[in-house]
């Protein structure tokens, strides 16, 4: 995993180009007002700027399951605040991905151990597509979509695991929760164009 420094570098400028295109999405207050996202249910003051309807929507459009199992992931985060600030478990993920990703072997893998696995795999995908792939919404709220869609699939693919999908769920969207907050990835500071590379590259360091 030593080159997810430069596919997040990578990720960023081809987001940040795609986004350049489109006179509607282009840094300003979409990314940067702290009121965007943070109106209504699910939204996260002081933290980062995530969509809950548009990450319901987008995971629900790209995962397995409908939509209560990703509006009860969103719901899990906003009612378990204090854990965003504990650390990842970051040898236990990457262990994790790389027995389902590489070795295709989730055998006696739980389904929390899963959805780390699900979230580290939705961060590559994301920074070495520029995330122009991934559904509506900002950065994060694209991330954590991903995170939780692709934690569904993983799911269905290694059934034999201990827990159920929702675990899964909650646990890739609490991973990319954590490594959010703790990377200062928030919509309330810094420019949409420098907030977004530094915290992109604050991500990928957690697993360097």
């Amino acid at each position: 995993m030593d080159n997810i420094m430069n596919l997040a570098k990578q990720g960023y400028q081809a987001y940040s180009e795609s986004q350049s295109n489109n006179v509607n999405k282009t840094g300003g207050q979409e990314y940067n007002s702290p009121h965007h996202s943070n109106q209504g249910q699910g939204g996260y003051n002081d933290g980062p700027d995530i969509d809950h309807d548009e990450a319901v929507r987008t995971a629900t459009s790209q995962g397995s399951g409908d939509s209560s199992l990703f509006s009860s992931a969103m719901s899990f985060l906003s009612n378990n605040k204090t854990e965003h600030q504990q650390p990842v478990d970051e040898q236990g993920v990457q262990d994790a991905h790389r027995k389902v990703y590489q070795e295709g072997d989730g055998s006696g893998m739980d389904a929390s151990a899963l959805g780390g696995a699900a979230a580290l795999q939705a961060l590559k995908s994301f920074t070495s597509s520029g995330g122009s792939s991934s559904g509506g919404g900002n950065m994060q709220t694209k991330l954590i979509s991903m995170a939780m869609a692709e934690a569904t699939q993983l799911f269905d693919s290694k059934g034999a695991v201990s827990g159920n999908k929702q675990d899964a769920v909650n646990s890739a969207a609490m991973t990319v929760m954590k490594l959010l907050v703790q990377s200062k990835f928030s919509g309330t500071t810094g420019g949409g164009n420098s907030g977004g590379l530094g915290s992109l590259m604050g991500l990928a360091s957690k697993f360097m």
